[in-house]
């Protein structure tokens, strides 16, 4: 089995724990776009992987969606992603190395809801795996 699902959800954790502390320092704000920008690409992958695919190796969300377009498969977040792709790629090298780096708090939000519920739709699709 793969470790993408279970990736998902320790950066999906950490991202929650830095949520928790963005008003103590910035470098929470950085630690949380990254995380959910991680918890929102694995759980892409770990969904293409478990539909019999191999998954795009790059960190492009966009990437993802179109294999997951590809595949017919349809994500109850795919519009909300497909809307923040952009920002959500962005987050993956800007957060982590761009001192100027800034992120809007509506954006954080939108990606903790996206990456809630995709964590939601994996452990659907990983406990039917299971059985």
């Amino acid at each position: 089995m793969s470790k993408l699902f279970e990736r998902a959800k320790v950066k999906y954790e950490n991202a929650q724990n830095n949520y928790s502390k963005i008003e103590l320092n910035d470098a929470y704000l950085d630690d949380c776009c990254y995380n959910l920008q991680q918890t929102i690409e694995y759980c892409l992958k770990f969904i293409i992987e478990m539909n019999g695919e191999t998954y795009v190796e790059n960190h492009d969300v966009r990437a993802q969606l179109n294999k997951i377009n590809n595949l017919n498969i349809k994500l109850p977040v795919q519009d909300k992603i497909r809307n923040m792709a952009s920002t959500l790629n962005s987050w993956e090298a800007e957060s982590r190395y761009n001192d100027n780096f800034l992120a809007l708090i509506d954006d954080v939000e939108d990606a903790r809801t996206i990456a809630k519920e995709l964590i939601e739709y994996c452990e659907l699709i990983n406990a039917k795996q299971i059985k």
